[in-house]
């Protein structure tokens, strides 16, 4: 096999993920019954179908979760497996962390590579799950936008949005009294903490075309995200904010730094620091060269962290694991 070609590849979708760049040797598999029967049955078919592939590339979702633990537990002749999306949490409870170190296990007796989006979680879940660090391997993410229309100007408004491990909470104490609107996409109140937002935010559900819409139409982009986590999260929102051109900050304790140079082409605060962001953000708002030069050099992103290139590297990756594979079972 030549490493410069694509293996084949039975790689999984969810929803809103778009896989662009595979040839025609690379198969699709987008069953995700509902209910965990249906789920079974869909990872068991997944199962069978491993064995006519190079390699399988899945994502750390329940169906595909199943599908691993299946191929850990029935030990055999498998060709490469690598997980993606890898977004693990340390469970408090004892018991609860015991089991989900047990299935890690148990899945990596069958997966090559957990591929992760944060450098620093290589060695730090690899600590929490017990496993060896060479079991995983940090592949940087990528931006979303391509294949969508959007038209970016520059707004009088503070734009942050997401579901995902927000903290909002730092960011209303941030903003409150000052004199800039602040827009929340979010469809879960639960995470704005459950007091008065302050007058000058306005937070509310939209749909994916709108988040667009009103990023493009940003001043700059605050992307807060909680303290402590395992994993890092945010980087599709920042990256699509960074690759239109906007300012960006970004509340993270690690994982930010894999993706932006703070003061060069973005602002990287303590998670959880409401004054840190409160000055990070009236520096964007009083520094219009500081903020230009965000925006010029951000927008290196919509190449440097493209859908394409995350694609094209891991099947790379795949292509030197179907060669080995190959090796050693001649």
């Amino acid at each position: 096999m030549n490493t410069d070609d694509y293996p084949s590849i039975l790689t999984t979708i969810h929803v809103g993920r778009n896989i662009k760049g595979w040839d025609d040797r690379t198969t699709l598999f987008a069953d995700n019954r509902p209910g965990l029967n249906g789920l079974l049955k869909s990872a068991i078919r997944l199962f069978r179908l491993r064995k006519d592939f190079d390699v399988t590339i899945v994502h750390s979702i329940k169906r595909d979760n199943l599908f691993a633990l299946l191929a850990g537990l029935l030990r055999g002749p498998c060709p490469p497996i690598i997980m993606t999306d890898c977004l693990w949490y340390k469970h408090r409870r004892k018991h609860i962390l015991w089991l989900k170190r047990l299935q890690m296990h148990i899945m990596a007796r069958a997966v090559t590579y957990f591929v992760v989006w944060a450098s620093h979680e290589v060695e730090d879940y690899a600590y929490t799950f017990m496993l060896s660090k060479d079991k995983f391997l940090y592949v940087p993410y990528h931006h979303t936008l391509e294949g969508y229309e959007f038209e970016v100007s520059q707004g009088d408004y503070i734009f942050s949005g997401g579901d995902g491990d927000r903290d909002y909470p730092t960011l209303l104490e941030a903003v409150r009294g000052l004199d800039i609107p602040v827009i929340i996409a979010t469809r879960r109140k639960d995470i704005l903490g459950g007091k008065n937002l302050p007058r000058n935010v306005n937070a509310f559900p939209v749909t994916n075309s709108d988040f667009r819409k009103w990023m493009a139409g940003s001043k700059m982009v605050v992307v807060p995200m909680k303290k402590g986590l395992l994993h890092s999260g945010g980087q599709q929102t920042y990256l699509n904010a960074m690759a239109m051109g906007k300012p960006v900050i970004v509340a993270d304790d690690c994982g930010a730094k894999d993706y932006i140079q703070h003061g060069v082409d973005g602002l990287i605060v303590p998670a959880g620091n409401s004054q840190g962001l409160r000055e990070a953000i009236q520096s964007l708002i009083s520094d219009s060269a500081l903020s230009a030069t965000l925006s010029t050099n951000g927008k290196s992103a919509f190449h440097n962290f493209s859908t394409v290139a995350c694609y094209n590297k891991l099947s790379r990756i795949a292509g030197e694991l179907a060669e080995l594979h190959l090796v050693n079972n001649i």
